[in-house]
C-alpha cells in the first residue's frame, strides 16, 4: 500500500514538474518565423545573403533547432533557410508526411519565403532522400547537393534498417506515454539521458549557449510528447519506396550529371553504411565523399567543421557553375554522350 501511494505521488510531481517546464518552454522566442501555407504554419528560419540559396533539411524525428550553430555558421558566406517539417520543431500539426506531402511542402514553403533559387539542398538522414526526391520534381531549381548520414534507398529491403526503424518507433511510443509525467524529461535533465542523440548531446551542449541549449532540449521533449516524429519514422519506409522507384545510377550517364555534390557519412554505421553513401556520391561525377572520425548520426552535432567545409565546397562550385542547375547539367551531358556515340 505505501509503495502504491508513493508511486502516485511521484507520479502527481512528474505532472506537476513536465506542466511547469512545458510552460516555460513556450516562452522561449522561437528562431525563425512562422509562415502560413494553407491548412497549417510552418516555422522558418531565412538569414544571411548569396545568390545560391541552401536549405537545411533535417531528419526523421528532428527538426531546425538541431542546427542553429551550423545555420550561423554558412550564413557567414550564404542566405540560408532551414524549417520544420509538419509537425516537428515549432511548426504546426498538418497532413501526414508522406513522400508526395513533403516534397509539396517544400515547395509551397520555398515560393512563401520569396526565394525561387537555386537552390543547395542539404540533407539529414531522412532529409537526404527528401532533397533527391525534390530535385527530380523541380530539376530546374537545385543546383548542389549535400548528403550527410543520408538515408539510402538501398536500404527499403534491408532487413536490419527496417528492424532498427521499428524499434525507434517503439521507443517515441513509450516516450510518448511517459512525457505527460516528465520521465523523458527528466532523464534528459538530471542524467544527460536523450534517445536519438545518445552520441552527440554532450558536442551540442559545448558549441551552443546555455541558453539555446535548454531551448533545443525542450523542443527534443516537446517532440517526444507528440505523434509527429512516429509518423514520420512510419512514412521513411515510404519515402524508401518512392527512391528506389524513382532514383538510378548509371555508370554511363550518372542521374545527377555533374552537379556539385558532398557526400558525408558518420564511421558508427560500419563498412556497409560507408560504401552506398560512397555510391550516393557517384551519382555526380562531380562529387567529394568524407567519412568523421567521431560517431554521431547528427554530424552536424560531432562535427560541425566537416559538415560546414562539405556545404561551402558545393556553394564554390555553384558559383564556379553560375548557378547551373540539375536540369541543365544532365542534359548537357546526355548531349556530350549522344554526340561521343554519333
Amino acid at each position: 500500500m505505501i509503495f502504491f501511494v508513493l508511486v502516485v505521488i511521484l507520479l502527481f510531481l512528474g505532472l506537476v514538474y513536465e506542466q511547469l517546464s512545458r510552460k516555460i518552454d513556450a516562452k522561449s522566442p522561437k528562431t525563425g518565423k512562422m509562415i502560413d501555407v494553407g491548412d497549417y504554419s510552418m516555422h522558418v528560419t531565412d538569414c544571411g545573403q548569396g545568390e545560391a540559396t541552401i536549405v537545411l533539411i533535417h531528419g526523421a524525428g528532428d527538426s531546425s533547432y538541431s542546427w542553429i550553430h551550423i545555420r550561423k555558421e554558412l550564413t557567414k558566406f550564404s542566405r540560408v533557410i532551414s524549417y520544420d517539417r509538419v509537425g516537428m520543431g515549432s511548426s504546426d500539426l498538418g497532413p501526414a508526411p508522406t513522400p508526395h506531402h513533403t516534397v509539396q511542402e517544400l515547395n509551397n514553403l520555398l515560393s512563401k519565403t520569396g526565394n525561387p533559387g537555386p537552390y543547395i539542398l542539404v540533407g539529414h538522414s531522412l532529409g537526404g532522400i527528401i532533397a533527391r526526391l525534390y530535385a527530380l520534381e523541380y530539376p530546374n531549381k537545385v543546383a548542389g547537393f549535400v548528403f550527410l548520414d543520408s538515408t539510402h534507398e538501398f536500404l527499403k529491403d534491408d532487413t536490419k534498417f527496417k528492424q532498427g526503424f521499428a524499434a525507434i518507433g517503439v521507443m517515441l511510443k513509450i516516450l510518448r506515454g511517459l512525457s505527460p509525467f516528465g520521465i523523458p524529461r527528466f532523464l534528459g535533465n538530471i542524467t544527460g539521458m536523450i534517445p536519438m542523440f545518445a552520441h552527440e548531446r554532450k558536442y551540442y551542449q559545448q558549441q551552443l549557449p546555455p541558453e539555446e541549449y535548454k531551448q533545443w532540449k525542450g523542443i527534443v521533449y516537446r517532440t517526444f510528447a507528440g505523434s509527429a516524429a512516429g509518423v514520420e519514422f512510419k512514412e521513411a519506409i515510404a519515402h524508401l519506396e518512392e527512391a528506389a522507384r524513382r532514383l538510378k545510377n548509371s555508370k554511363t550517364i550518372p542521374q545527377f550529371g555533374d552537379l556539385p555534390i558532398a557526400v558525408v557519412n558518420n564511421p558508427g554505421f560500419g563498412a556497409h553504411w560507408t560504401e552506398i553513401q560512397r555510391e550516393l556520391a557517384s551519382r555526380s561525377t562531380n562529387n567529394i565523399h568524407k567519412t568523421s572520425d567521431r560517431k554521431g548520426h547528427s554530424l552536424q552535432m560531432p562535427r560541425p567543421e566537416l559538415v560546414v567545409e562539405a556545404v561551402q565546397h558545393v556553394v564554390e562550385q555553384v558559383r564556379s557553375r553560375n548557378g547551373r542547375t540539375l536540369a541543365e547539367s544532365t542534359l548537357e551531358q546526355k548531349i556530350e554522350v549522344t554526340v561521343a556515340s554519333d
